[in-house]
Protein backbone atom coordinates (compact mmCIF):
# COMPACT_ATOMS: atom_id res chain seq x y z
CA UNK A 1 0.00 0.00 0.00
CA UNK A 2 1.22 3.62 -1.02
CA UNK A 3 0.43 6.12 1.66
CA UNK A 4 0.25 10.08 1.68
CA UNK A 5 0.75 11.59 4.99
CA UNK A 6 -0.08 15.06 5.26
CA UNK A 7 -1.53 17.40 8.17
CA UNK A 8 -2.08 21.05 9.57
CA UNK A 9 -0.61 20.93 12.68
CA UNK A 10 3.13 21.19 11.10
CA UNK A 11 6.74 19.30 10.30
CA UNK A 12 6.89 18.40 13.96
CA UNK A 13 3.65 17.64 15.05
CA UNK A 14 3.66 14.45 17.66
CA UNK A 15 0.80 13.27 16.31
CA UNK A 16 1.63 13.14 13.08
CA UNK A 17 5.06 10.98 13.74
CA UNK A 18 2.82 8.91 15.98
CA UNK A 19 0.85 8.61 12.75
CA UNK A 20 4.17 7.96 10.45
CA UNK A 21 5.20 5.67 12.90
CA UNK A 22 1.72 2.91 12.49
CA UNK A 23 0.98 3.70 8.69
CA UNK A 24 4.57 2.53 8.23
CA UNK A 25 3.65 -0.87 9.26
CA UNK A 26 0.80 -1.01 6.39
CA UNK A 27 3.04 0.03 3.53
CA UNK A 28 5.10 2.71 1.71
CA UNK A 29 4.31 5.99 3.21
CA UNK A 30 5.64 9.58 2.14
CA UNK A 31 4.92 12.64 4.48
CA UNK A 32 4.67 15.78 3.40
CA UNK A 33 4.01 18.73 5.81
CA UNK A 34 3.66 22.42 6.63
CA UNK A 35 7.20 23.43 8.13
CA UNK A 36 5.05 25.56 10.15
CA UNK A 37 1.59 25.06 11.90
CA UNK A 38 -1.26 25.65 9.47
CA UNK A 39 -4.96 25.20 11.44
CA UNK A 40 -7.78 26.73 10.18
CA UNK A 41 -6.76 26.98 6.40
CA UNK A 42 -9.18 25.40 5.02
CA UNK A 43 -8.55 24.19 1.42
CA UNK A 44 -7.05 27.12 0.56
CA UNK A 45 -3.59 27.66 -1.46
CA UNK A 46 -0.21 29.28 -2.55
CA UNK A 47 -0.34 31.67 -5.09
CA UNK A 48 3.10 31.50 -6.66
CA UNK A 49 6.19 29.84 -5.81
CA UNK A 50 6.43 26.99 -2.60
CA UNK A 51 9.39 26.94 -0.51
CA UNK A 52 10.48 23.10 0.50
CA UNK A 53 12.98 21.24 2.29
CA UNK A 54 13.76 17.82 2.75
CA UNK A 55 13.82 16.36 6.35
CA UNK A 56 14.95 12.84 5.38
CA UNK A 57 14.10 10.27 3.28
CA UNK A 58 10.41 10.35 2.21
CA UNK A 59 9.89 13.01 4.57
CA UNK A 60 9.44 16.93 3.29
CA UNK A 61 8.41 20.41 4.73
CA UNK A 62 6.64 22.15 2.40
CA UNK A 63 6.37 26.70 3.65
CA UNK A 64 2.43 26.16 2.63
CA UNK A 65 -0.46 25.37 3.48
CA UNK A 66 -2.01 21.33 3.87
CA UNK A 67 -3.59 21.41 0.58
CA UNK A 68 -0.01 22.80 -0.59
CA UNK A 69 1.34 19.34 0.64
CA UNK A 70 -1.21 17.21 -1.36
CA UNK A 71 -0.39 19.22 -4.26
CA UNK A 72 3.52 19.09 -3.53
CA UNK A 73 3.26 15.23 -2.59
CA UNK A 74 0.97 14.30 -5.77
CA UNK A 75 2.22 16.42 -8.19
CA UNK A 76 6.26 17.48 -7.33
CA UNK A 77 7.00 14.57 -5.92
CA UNK A 78 4.65 12.41 -8.66
CA UNK A 79 3.28 9.95 -5.28
CA UNK A 80 0.62 8.06 -6.63
CA UNK A 81 -0.72 6.94 -3.24
CA UNK A 82 -3.59 4.40 -2.35
CA UNK A 83 -4.87 6.76 -0.06
CA UNK A 84 -4.16 10.05 1.59
CA UNK A 85 -4.45 10.35 5.16
CA UNK A 86 -4.40 13.47 7.20
CA UNK A 87 -4.06 14.19 10.41
CA UNK A 88 -3.73 13.06 13.17
CA UNK A 89 -4.84 16.15 13.91
CA UNK A 90 -5.01 18.21 17.49
CA UNK A 91 -8.45 19.17 18.45
CA UNK A 92 -11.48 17.45 16.77
CA UNK A 93 -12.90 18.04 13.20
CA UNK A 94 -16.94 18.20 13.76
CA UNK A 95 -19.83 19.90 12.61
CA UNK A 96 -19.03 23.51 11.24
CA UNK A 97 -15.44 23.58 12.11
CA UNK A 98 -14.78 21.12 8.65
CA UNK A 99 -15.78 23.97 6.90
CA UNK A 100 -12.19 25.54 8.79
CA UNK A 101 -10.19 22.70 9.09
CA UNK A 102 -6.64 22.58 7.12
CA UNK A 103 -6.81 18.72 8.20
CA UNK A 104 -10.20 17.84 6.44
CA UNK A 105 -9.31 20.34 3.28
CA UNK A 106 -6.47 18.82 2.41
CA UNK A 107 -8.32 15.48 2.29
CA UNK A 108 -11.11 17.24 0.39
CA UNK A 109 -7.68 18.32 -2.23
CA UNK A 110 -6.65 14.88 -2.68
CA UNK A 111 -10.79 13.93 -3.56
CA UNK A 112 -10.82 16.69 -5.46
CA UNK A 113 -7.52 15.46 -7.67
CA UNK A 114 -9.40 11.66 -7.48
CA UNK A 115 -7.80 10.39 -4.59
CA UNK A 116 -9.34 8.67 -1.76
CA UNK A 117 -8.47 10.24 1.65
CA UNK A 118 -8.93 9.90 5.14
CA UNK A 119 -8.61 12.75 8.04
CA UNK A 120 -8.26 12.29 11.36
CA UNK A 121 -9.30 14.15 14.34
CA UNK A 122 -8.37 13.78 18.60
CA UNK A 123 -8.57 15.41 21.70
CA UNK A 124 -6.55 18.82 21.85
CA UNK A 125 -5.43 18.32 25.32
CA UNK A 126 -3.93 14.64 25.10
CA UNK A 127 -3.27 11.35 22.93
CA UNK A 128 -4.75 9.00 24.82
CA UNK A 129 -8.20 7.87 23.07
CA UNK A 130 -6.23 8.27 19.86
CA UNK A 131 -3.30 5.95 20.66
CA UNK A 132 -5.87 3.54 21.34
CA UNK A 133 -8.19 3.28 18.50
CA UNK A 134 -6.23 4.70 15.15
CA UNK A 135 -4.86 1.57 14.47
CA UNK A 136 -7.46 -0.25 14.67
CA UNK A 137 -10.26 2.19 13.11
CA UNK A 138 -7.39 2.32 10.48
CA UNK A 139 -7.41 -1.61 9.81
CA UNK A 140 -11.59 -1.31 9.71
CA UNK A 141 -11.31 1.21 6.68
CA UNK A 142 -8.68 -0.70 5.09
CA UNK A 143 -10.35 -4.61 5.38
CA UNK A 144 -13.70 -3.04 5.32
CA UNK A 145 -12.65 -1.47 2.04
CA UNK A 146 -14.28 1.89 3.43
CA UNK A 147 -12.54 4.45 1.28
CA UNK A 148 -14.20 5.82 -1.98
CA UNK A 149 -13.57 8.30 -4.74
CA UNK A 150 -16.94 9.66 -4.06
CA UNK A 151 -16.61 10.60 -0.44
CA UNK A 152 -13.47 11.54 2.15
CA UNK A 153 -13.89 10.17 5.56
CA UNK A 154 -13.62 12.44 8.55
CA UNK A 155 -12.97 10.49 11.47
CA UNK A 156 -12.87 11.97 15.36
CA UNK A 157 -11.36 9.71 18.31
CA UNK A 158 -13.78 10.13 21.35
CA UNK A 159 -13.04 12.83 24.17
CA UNK A 160 -10.48 11.64 26.63
CA UNK A 161 -12.92 12.72 29.58
CA UNK A 162 -14.16 9.08 28.12
CA UNK A 163 -11.78 6.11 28.99
CA UNK A 164 -13.07 4.15 26.22
CA UNK A 165 -15.07 4.27 23.19
CA UNK A 166 -18.74 3.39 23.01
CA UNK A 167 -17.84 2.08 19.78
CA UNK A 168 -17.95 3.11 16.14
CA UNK A 169 -20.86 5.06 14.73
CA UNK A 170 -21.61 5.93 11.11
CA UNK A 171 -22.52 9.63 11.19
CA UNK A 172 -23.51 12.82 8.94
CA UNK A 173 -22.36 16.63 9.67
CA UNK A 174 -24.62 18.42 12.03
CA UNK A 175 -23.93 22.25 11.95
CA UNK A 176 -24.97 23.40 15.47
CA UNK A 177 -26.19 27.04 15.84
CA UNK A 178 -23.75 29.63 17.29
CA UNK A 179 -23.88 32.77 18.54
CA UNK A 180 -20.53 35.15 17.29
CA UNK A 181 -19.58 38.28 19.14
CA UNK A 182 -16.23 39.21 20.00
CA UNK A 183 -14.61 42.31 21.65
CA UNK A 184 -13.30 45.24 19.65
CA UNK A 185 -10.30 47.12 20.95
CA UNK A 186 -8.07 49.76 19.25
CA UNK A 187 -5.90 46.90 17.36
CA UNK A 188 -7.97 44.33 17.55
CA UNK A 189 -11.45 41.81 17.17
CA UNK A 190 -11.58 39.24 19.25
CA UNK A 191 -13.86 36.71 18.27
CA UNK A 192 -16.23 34.52 20.85
CA UNK A 193 -18.31 32.01 19.93
CA UNK A 194 -21.16 30.67 22.21
CA UNK A 195 -22.96 27.48 20.90
CA UNK A 196 -26.82 27.42 21.32
CA UNK A 197 -28.14 24.70 23.05
CA UNK A 198 -30.26 22.48 20.98
CA UNK A 199 -31.41 18.86 20.53
CA UNK A 200 -28.56 16.92 18.49
CA UNK A 201 -29.77 14.10 15.81
CA UNK A 202 -29.11 10.51 17.32
CA UNK A 203 -26.90 10.10 14.08
CA UNK A 204 -25.04 13.58 13.89
CA UNK A 205 -20.76 14.03 14.53
CA UNK A 206 -21.59 16.34 17.04
CA UNK A 207 -23.81 13.64 19.03
CA UNK A 208 -21.04 10.92 18.71
CA UNK A 209 -18.57 13.98 20.24
CA UNK A 210 -20.67 14.65 22.67
CA UNK A 211 -21.07 11.27 23.98
CA UNK A 212 -17.92 8.79 23.86
CA UNK A 213 -18.33 7.13 20.27
CA UNK A 214 -15.85 7.44 17.30
CA UNK A 215 -17.43 9.10 14.73
CA UNK A 216 -17.08 8.01 11.11
CA UNK A 217 -18.84 10.84 8.34
CA UNK A 218 -18.57 10.98 4.86
CA UNK A 219 -17.42 14.41 3.17
CA UNK A 220 -17.92 15.39 -0.60
CA UNK A 221 -17.31 18.22 -2.69
CA UNK A 222 -20.67 17.56 -4.60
Amino acid sequence: MKILLVNDDGINSERLHFAYDVLSNYGDVVLVAPKYEQSGKSSSITIGKIPYEKVKDNQYAVIGTPADCVSFGLHALEYVPDIVVSGINKGFNIGIDTLYSGTVGAALQAHYFGFKAVAFSGDVSSMNNLKKYFEEVFKKIINEDLLSHDYILNINFPQDKFTTSKGIKDTNLHYVKTDLKGELTDKYFIPKRKVIKSVLPLDSDVYAFKNGYISITKLSLQ
